[in-house]
Parts: C-alpha cells; sequence; structure tokens
C-alpha cells in the first residue's frame, strides 16, 4: 500500500464529503519544506466552495485526528478559522469553507505587518478560550516518542542527542499548575490564512490538543522573527502588557518546538516517500537555530526566571 494519497483515495475523500470529482476545480497547495513548512500531511483539493484534504497514509497514527477535526470544528464556530463541512476521522479527510480569492497563505514576510500578527494572536487567543480538547499534547513527550522512532528505525540522531535533550529538558516544568487550553502547537506561517484589511484566519490543526497557550504564542513570535524587540508587540497584543515571566515562557516553548520539528523533519527525511521534499534543510534549520539558542546566555536566565516566577 502506498504511503500517499492516491488519485482513487482523494476521489473517495471527495465524494464522501458530498461532491464529485467533477465538482473539482483545482489541486490544493504542493508539499513544501523549506523556505515553508506546507501540506505534508495531506492531499487536497478544491471544488467552488470547499476545500477537501485527506492525511497520508504514512502520516496516520502520528496525530489525533479527533483532537485536530474538533480543534477545526471550533475554531469555525468561533469564527476563526474556515468552518467545517464534514469530517471523517477514519478516512483521515475533512472539507471546510473555502475563503476567498482575496485570502493568501501567509508568508514569513506577511509575518512583519504587525496587524497581522496582531490578527493572527487575538485568533490564537480565541481559540485558547473555546472548548476542552480530549487530547494533552506533551512535546516532551512527543521528543521521546521520536527519540524512540529513531532508535527503533535504525536512524542516526545528531550527534549532539544528548546535549540538546539535557539543555531542553531544563524547561520541563513549563507548563506545571499552568491551566491548559486547546491549543494549535504548531507556528508555521503557512497555516495562517490572510484576508482583507489584514484579517487571520487559523487553519491545520494536526497537532491540536491541551496545552500551554503560550507554546502557541512562542511559537508564532519566533516564526516572526529572531529579534525579541520585534516580538513585543504581538506579545503584548496577547497578554495585554509586557509580563517578563511568561515571554520567557513564551520564548522557551519555542526553544522545545524546534527540537520536535527538527527530529520530526530529520526522521520523515529517511521514512517518507516523498524523497523531492527538503526534509532535512528544513530539520538542520530548525537544529542550527535552537542549538544557537541553548547557548546564549538568556537561555539560562529564561529557566531561572520561569522557575522563579512559578516559586
Amino acid at each position: 500500500m502506498t504511503g500517499l494519497v492516491t488519485d482513487a483515495m482523494m476521489a473517495e475523500a471527495v465524494t464522501a464529503a458530498g461532491y464529485s470529482m467533477a465538482d473539482v476545480v483545482s489541486d490544493g497547495p504542493s508539499a513544501l519544506a523549506s523556505p515553508s513548512y506546507k501540506a505534508l500531511e495531506s492531499r487536497s483539493v478544491l471544488t467552488a466552495d470547499a476545500f477537501v484534504k485527506r492525511m497520508h497514509p504514512e502520516m496516520q497514527g502520528t496525530y489525533n485526528l479527533e483532537a485536530a477535526f474538533q480543534a477545526a470544528r471550533d475554531a469555525g464556530a468561533a469564527g476563526v478559522g474556515p468552518k467545517v463541512l464534514w469530517s471523517d476521522t477514519g478516512l483521515g479527510a475533512i472539507s471546510m469553507d473555502r475563503l476567498g480569492e482575496d485570502w493568501i497563505t501567509a508568508r514569513q514576510n506577511d509575518l512583519q505587518e504587525d496587524s497581522v500578527m496582531t490578527s493572527a494572536v487575538l485568533a490564537l487567543k480565541t481559540l485558547h478560550a473555546g472548548p476542552v480538547i480530549d487530547h494533552r499534547f506533551d512535546p516532551f513527550a512527543e521528543i521521546d516518542h521520536l527519540i524512540a522512532a529513531y532508535k527503533a528505525d535504525g536512524v542516526a540522531l545528531p550527534d549532539t542527542i544528548a546535549w540538546l535533550r539535557s539543555l531542553v529538558w531544563m524547561a520541563k516544568g513549563l507548563s506545571d499548575g499552568v491551566p491548559l487550553k486547546p491549543c494549535r502547537n504548531d507556528g508555521s506561517c503557512s497555516n495562517l490564512m490572510i484576508g482583507p484589511g489584514a484579517q487571520v484566519m487559523l487553519v491545520d490543526f494536526d497537532r491540536a490538543g491541551m496545552n500551554d497557550p503560550l507554546y502557541d504564542l512562542g511559537c508564532l513570535l519566533a516564526e516572526r522573527t529572531d529579534h525579541e524587540s520585534q516580538m513585543r508587540p504581538a506579545f503584548e497584543a496577547y497578554v495585554g502588557h509586557f509580563d517578563p515571566v511568561a515571554f520567557a515562557r513564551a520564548r522557551l516553548w519555542s526553544h522545545v518546538d524546534d527540537m520536535l520539528h527538527a527530529l520530526w523533519s530529520g526522521l520523515m527525511a529517511h521514512k517518507s516517500e516523498r524523497k523531492s521534499v527538503e526534509w532535512i534543510k528544513y530539520g538542520e534549520w530548525r537544529l542550527l537555530r535552537l542549538t544557537m539558542a541553548l547557548q546564549h546566555p538568556l537561555f539560562e536566565e529564561r529557566v531561572r526566571l520561569t522557575a522563579k516566577g512559578a516559586a
């Protein structure tokens, strides 16, 4: 069995969603890992009024689709995501309202606009206020699961894996005592749609689950820039003011997410049938950013600050 969605499998999903292949007007976006992480988990098509996607078999079992589809429905109901029209966890498929032609997929340069970032973090805040999801997303557990998968498949881990894990684990207690909220747990700019007047819709909830909401915020801030002074306006739009302890927590979460995605991309470079996708390039970039952050004096300061703030 192929690890990718075939034409027949896509047609099956389209039919189950209430359409026919005659209704399809175009394919969805092509898979891209670098410079933007987009369309890697699923294959999609567009009808005149719907976006239908089906997860590739090689990705199934990696994500909790019940949580993903619930988060998508909740975002749509709250007005911060396209309305979900249909979903089927067995097929690993979902259809949503198609946004108009005046909506575009966000790129990193779009995040340089304060108005776009403000809309994005307020959309996240709305999502975080939504119904509880029956799934806990634990990035530390996800990282250890990936390390175990490398070993089980005989794939070489980064030479610095023990050092990376020991430092990242200094932030292990970040969510202790923090009210967990429904989160996307994904900061990729390609999972934002930008509309007229800097409106933002959230799309793609594959990693959705209950988590510290500052994980979402920290990942998005890191996607925008490496310069912390440029992160502050969006952070303050979410929190309401500048809180150094909360900012430190958000920044630490972005480092945890870097490790998760670096390992994930490195593993997929060996497991995926799509050898033309630049898994390695994307993973190495996330690994480089993580390494630089862990060697910076601010890393230990953030760990101490968050530990003190939790005391």
